[in-house]
């Protein structure tokens, strides 16, 4: 009878770690930036007074990382991912007809996140405008994030320097 006990009290201990993990996702680039890992962010982004709930993406080949908050409109249907790096701050929508990359709408602008598109590469902007026509998760989209963001960066090789 302790045994059995012990065990349960075991797969009880192990289950309650397991789910305390703060990483979301991990995945491959595809790039020189090695394997990105999605971990929920000790600090949140702000927006007209509202705490968003913030990532935190990190690649293995690069020392920098970048945050994204997740708005969501009343009703849910429509996402914003705003992403905010070094380099280059702007958003993803996610709606049910498609995700993709857009500039940052003017309340972000207002709330203080950096609008500039000085590092912004034109070419593959218009190549994310929409990345799917299905209709991803949160978690889904956070990986297509940490896959193609650091390419809208001007030069992302240098930018994100492989350690």
């Amino acid at each position: 009878m302790k045994k059995m006990i012990s065990l349960i009290l075991l797969v009880v201990v192990f289950s309650f770690a397991a789910t305390a993990e703060n990483v979301i996702r991990k995945g491959e680039t595809h790039s020189a930036l090695g394997e990105y890992t999605i971990e929920k962010a000790d600090e949140f982004i702000v927006v007209n007074g509202m705490e968003l709930q913030t990532y935190m993406i990190s690649y293995e080949n690069s020392d920098k990382s970048i945050r994204v908050a997740v708005d969501k409109d009343k009703k849910g249907k429509i996402k914003n991912f705003l992403v905010v790096g070094d380099d280059l701050s702007l958003q993803y929508k996610c709606q049910a007809s498609y995700f993709g990359v857009a500039q940052l709408d003017d309340k972000y602008k207002e709330a203080g996140i950096d609008s500039s598109t000085e590092e912004l590469n034109l070419v593959e902007y218009y190549h994310q405008k929409v990345l799917t026509r299905a209709n991803p998760t949160d978690r889904d989209c956070l990986g297509l994030i940490a896959c193609y963001y650091p390419k809208l960066v001007t030069n992302y090789e240098i930018a994100f320097a492989a350690k």
